[in-house]
Formats: structure tokens, C-alpha cells, sequence
């Protein structure tokens, strides 16, 4: 079948017509005898292209012959009327017929994407003259053409490649032997002809650590009468013990690539480690308790050591005690009650339950017994929930405000050509513009006054200049920008104190909890009965552990995979899986599963489960 006459062609044909040597028939001698019209058209004669001696000769039809066509196979391009055809074409005698050979270069240098090899791929050693190949007269015909290997038109020599190999500044390790091996005993393959040297990437700084950074499971395998001893099966280390150790970063070695030019190894990422009051930091890189505790780790950047005493409430968190405040590990052996507050630059152990309650902590939480009512915040989540670390850093900013204020209003006062004193305008500031700073001010007292142990002396000057807001005549006196910038020096360390608390492989560990609050940098596991009405956020994965546990009218969240047992039940409550990774499930009565941008519903049981994306991808697509 013919390929369909293009736009182009036709028009060009259209040009070509010469409509006064046309032969019109009238419309009735074509109607009236058919027969005759036919065979005046079969005495018609069609035109005819032949190729001969370097020439294409086209005859054009006679009586309305049909024109003849021309084609052509690589490597001959046909061009015509200055068109480059690449099918078959009528032609008659008046077009411009033309025709080139396009072939591709003797040889190629070409060097690698990485820039470490360049290649010399010869094709040919020499380039020969075209002929076309002579045809009969026909009406339909083919251009090919043949090398004449009498005609040599170009010989590639070494001094040819080297000026190229010059030109395009290729120049390390060159070796031009393998090029004049290639000319004379060709192999039409690629032949390496100059080489770099990659550079050897450094080695980032490690560190190694000698101690586990999560609690040991036995904590929540105590039975009978509460043993005091416990508290040392959390990860502990003795005075003069090694804890860590740095392995120093190595440096890569500079590299260059063919054309000469230096490449530089990525550089090795060090480790700064930081040794505080608790551990030795050796010249030899080892890091070594200096008394007995926890060894702890913050930071993700900037590794801090230290090790954490620990505050041990030998019964419950209550009105008795008060809210707890810590600067290292809370250990409760009752139960935290009522309305009650842990805050914790550390880890939090609780032995009982805890009902209605906060817990907040920049390392992990571990409770034995039930969680009813309450809140659980690690990691990251300790310490934005922390109310020492909230409490100072919005002071701060109320601070920075009200003296932006203050420094406007002086600026003002001064151009009416006037004074007041500084302690006047930032007491007026408070009672009018500033009026939530004596609240926040009163919190940030009330969670000093509950620090316990040591680190309340550490917070002495903050307590005394905090007061002073309580106390308008003293203020009056002592407010200057002198002041301030103190006052703001402090609460910047406060708040940047409890920031590098964050411990990072956390995790919060419970028996059962209901009607509560989680939120976990790391991990959450349930090792007990499960969890009922209650909202979980991990940036690890969630994980029930017993067979029989169950999740029921729960919202799940995970970064990571939520594995659960019994999910749902027949009482319809909601109950809702969210992951990015993967949820699987023993038994799921009803509820959502969503695994990163796919959701489903399920209304009917669904046992031994796995979701992730591909499976939930599918199933959406089926629908």
C-alpha cells in the first residue's frame, strides 16, 4: 500500500502542473464512451528514472501516464525542490533532484560522564568516494549507492587524533600507542587513550558507643514486693568506665580527570563530641564516666556525654510531693495521680500507673502499670511540651517585643526633646500593651520552684530577677537595658538548656492506656492489653506486642509501621491506622487503614493483613 501523498508533496506537485499542455475531454464524450476513454488512457505512456553514470535521468509520462517515483536507502539522502525526502516521490523531469551521503565521522574520542576515560573509537581508517549504483529506465526505482574503493578521499593518522585529543584538552596520562595500535591493526572497538585518577573519599568520624541507649526489658518483668535494687537494671556504668569512643575522620585524597583538572573528595563529616561534668573526654578520643549513673547521649550535631543522676520517688506523684521537675531521670515506684506533673531532662520510669497526668520527658518513657487519662510526650514532643522550655522561650520573645517597644517610645520621647526613666515606660508597656507577661513570668516561678535536687541552685538568679516583676518599685529601679539583656541571657540559656536534652533513640513503653494522649520521637510500645480511645503519634513505629492486645476507637499514627493484633471490635466504635511504611494486623473487625496517600475502609474482618502501598495502590485501582 502507498503511504498517503503528504501536504507538502502536493503542493509542490500543484506548482509543477503546466495547465496548457493538458487534454481536456469533454464531460460527454467521457460519459458516453467509457470504453474508448479507457483505452485512449491505456495508450498513454508512464514516466520512467533511470541512474546512469552519476546522473538520475527522469522521462516524464505521455497521454496521461503516471509519473514515476523515486526513493532512496541510507546512507543516500535524496533531496528534492531543496526538500529532503524520506519516502517515495513522484517526480517528473523539471524537478531539482538531488542526492548526499551521510555518513558518520572515522573515529570518535569521547570521555566518560565521570571524566576518569576518555575513548578513541575508530570506525574506519579511510573515507572513500560514493557512487550511485546504475539502474534500467524504470517507473519506480531505489537510489543506492557503493564506496568506490579506487577514490580515497580521507586517511586517518595518529598526528590527526592527537591534535583532536589536543584540541578538546584532554591530556592526562595519555597514551598514544594504543591510538597507532588501533590504525594499524583496527579492532573497531573503544581503546582507552588517557585515564584520571579518582579521588579517594575520606572516612566520617564514628562513634563508637559501649552501652545500651534503651532500657532493659527486665524492668518490666519485676513481680511481687517492689525491690528498690531495680532501678539498676536501667543502663548504668561505673566511675572510670568507658562509655564511648571517637574514631577520627580520615581525609580523602584529591583526584583530577582526563583534561587535567583536579577533583576534590567529598569531605568527611566530623563529630564534635562535648564531655560534661560527668564524663572525661581523653586526648585519645575516649569518653569516660567520672561517677556512677546512666550514660546518656544528646544532640544529633553536637554529641553531648554525660551521665544522669536520678530522682527516685520511693511512692506516688501527688499533692504530697508535688510536680516533679528534673534535670536527669525520674524513677517513681507508686503511681503518678491525679492531675499530677513529671517533667524529666531524661528518661521517666514509673513502677505503678498513672491517672490523669502529664508526663514529659527529652528521653523515653516506661510504665509497668495502666495509663488512664493522661499525657505522654518524648523526645522532640519532651521537649516542646516541656513547661520550662515553653515557658522561657515565650518570655524571651515577650522580652524582645517589649524592648523593640521601649527603644521606639525613648526614640520618641527624646524627639519632642523630653526624658523619662526607663523603668517608668517599661512598667507602663506592661500594664497596657504587655499585660500576659506577669502570667508567664508566674509560671516560669512555679516550674523553678518545683525543680528538685541540685538543679534548682542553678536557677537562683533567674528566680531573683524573675520577682522583681512582681515588685513595681523595685523594677522601677532596677529595669535598664543592662537588665534585660541578663534577664534575656537567661531564659535563652533556659530554654536552649532543655533543647539539648533531646535524647534521639527514645521510645514510650506501656502495659494499656485509655482515653490518653502519646507522642513519641521514637517508638511506642504496648506490651499489655492494649489501647482504647486514645490518640498516638510516632516518628518510629508502634508496635503491640502481646496476642490478645487490642485497639479500639483509637487514632494511630507512624512514620514508620504500625503492627497491631485485634483491631476493632463489633461495637462499631472508629478506629483509625495511619503509616507510611507498612500496617499489618491479626484481626481487624472495622475501621480506616491508611498507608502513605492511600486510605481504605474496612467494613468486613480481615485476618493476618499486611497493607503498604503497592497492595493498597492496586486494590484502589480495582475499584
Amino acid at each position: 500500500m502507498r503511504k498517503q501523498i503528504s501536504e507538502n508533496e502536493l503542493t509542490l506537485l500543484i506548482k509543477q502542473l503546466r495547465l496548457d499542455e493538458l487534454k481536456v475531454d469533454s464531460l460527454t464524450e467521457w460519459t458516453s464512451d467509457g470504453e474508448h476513454a479507457q483505452a485512449e488512457q491505456r495508450s498513454g505512456q508512464d514516466g520512467t528514472i533511470q541512474v546512469k553514470e552519476q546522473k538520475i535521468i527522469v522521462h516524464d509520462p505521455t497521454n496521461g501516464g503516471k509519473l514515476p517515483v523515486i526513493s532512496a536507502v541510507a546512507p543516500v539522502k535524496l533531496i528534492i525542490n531543496n526538500v529532503q525526502m524520506n519516502s517515495e516521490f513522484p517526480v517528473t523531469s523539471s524537478d531539482r533532484i538531488h542526492w548526499e551521503i551521510k555518513e558518520k565521522a572515522l573515529y570518535e574520542v569521547h570521555v566518560s560522564v565521570d571524566k576518569l576515560t576518555a575513548y578513541f573509537h575508530l570506525s574506519s581508517r579511510e573515507r572513500y568516494a560514493w557512487r550511485l549504483v546504475n539502474t534500467e529506465s524504470m517507473a519506480q526505482i531505489i537510489i543506492t549507492a557503493e564506496e568506490d574503493k579506487q577514490s580515497v578521499l580521507e586517511t586517518v593518522h595518529l598526528v590527526d587524533v592527537a591534535a583532536n585529543l589536543e584540541q578538546q584538552t584532554i591530556k592526562a596520562n595519555l597514551d598514544l600507542a594504543a591510538v597507532q595500535q588501533e590504525l594499524m591493526q583496527p579492532t573497531y572497538q573503544p581503546v582507552v587513550v588517557a585515564k584520571g585518577k579518582a579521588a579517594v573519599p575520606g572516612k566520617d568520624a564514628q562513634m563508637e558507643i559501649y552501652f545500651s541507649e534503651q532500657v532493659e526489658s527486665q524492668f518490666f518483668e519485676i513481680g511481687g514486693s517492689i525491690d528498690f535494687r531495680n532501678h539498676l537494671r536501667i543502663p548504668s556504668v561505673k566511675k572510670g568506665e568507658l562509655i564511648a569512643r571517637k574514631i577520627p575522620m580520615v581525609d580523602g585524597i584529591p583526584g583530577y580527570d582526563v583534561y587535567g583538572h583536579v577533583l576534590m573528595p567529598t569531605p568527611a563529616r566530623d563529630i564534635f563530641a562535648v564531655a560534661k561534668s560527668g564524663v572525661e573526654l581523653t586526648p585519645e578520643g575516649e569518653i569516660r564516666a567520672k561517677k556512677e549513673g546512666r550514660p546518656r547521649i544528646t544532640g544529633s550535631r553536637i554529641k553531648t556525654f554525660d551521665i544522669s543522676t536520678a530522682y527516685i520517688v520511693p511512692g506516688d506523684v501527688d499533692m504530697e510531693t508535688g510536680n516533679i521537675v528534673f534535670s536527669g531521670d525520674v524513677i517513681v515506684y507508686g503511681n503518678i495521680t491525679d492531675k499530677m506533673i513529671v517533667e524529666s531532662l531524661g528518661n521517666v520510669y514509673v513502677y505503678g500507673s498513672v491517672f490523669n497526668a502529664t508526663i514529659t520527658a527529652t528521653g523515653s518513657i516506661h510504665v509497668r502499670g495502666n495509663v488512664m487519662g493522661s499525657k505522654f510526650y518524648s523526645g522532640y514532643f519532651g521537649v516542646m511540651f516541656n513547661r520550662l522550655y515553653n515557658t522561657s522561650k515565650q518570655l524571651s520573645e515577650q522580652i524582645e517585643k517589649l524592648l523593640a517597644a521601649a527603644r521606639m517610645l525613648e526614640q520618641t520621647i527624646e524627639a519632642r526633646k523630653q526624658t523619662i526613666r526607663f523603668g517608668q515606660i517599661v512598667l507602663v508597656l506592661m500594664e497596657s500593651k504587655f499585660k500576659e507577661m506577669p502570667d508567664a513570668v508566674k509560671e516560669l516561678l512555679a516550674v523553678i520552684s518545683n525543680i528538685q535536687h541540685i538543679k534548682k541552685d542553678e536557677y537562683t538568679k533567674l528566680m531573683e530577677m524573675s520577682t522583681l516583676f512582681f515588685m513595681p518599685t523595685k523594677l522601677l529601679e532596677s529595669a535598664s537595658y543592662s537588665f534585660f539583656h541578663s534577664f534575656l541571657a537567661l531564659l535563652s540559656e533556659t530554654h536552649q538548656e532543655v533543647a539539648r536534652m533531646q535524647e534521639e533513640k527514645v521510645q514510650i513503653m506501656i502495659n494499656q492506656c485509655h482515653n490518653s494522649e502519646l507522642k513519641s520521637n521514637g517508638d511506642i510500645i504496648i506490651k499489655g492489653d492494649g489501647v482504647l480511645l486514645s490518640d498516638l503519634y510516632s516518628a518510629g513505629n508502634i508496635l503491640f506486642q502481646q496476642e490478645l492486645s487490642v485497639c479500639r476507637g483509637a487514632k494511630l499514627e507512624a512514620d514508620g509501621v504500625i503492627s497491631a493484633k485485634i483491631v476493632g471490635g463489633q461495637t462499631g466504635v472508629n478506629t483509625f491506622l495511619k503509616a507510611k511504611r507498612q500496617v499489618t494486623v491479626k484481626k481487624m473487625y472495622a475501621g480506616r487503614v491508611c498507608v502513605g496517600k492511600y486510605c481504605m475502609d474496612m467494613d468486613d474482618l480481615v485476618e493476618n493483613k499486611t497493607f503498604d502501598a503497592n497492595t493498597m495502590r492496586q486494590r484502589t485501582l480495582t475499584r
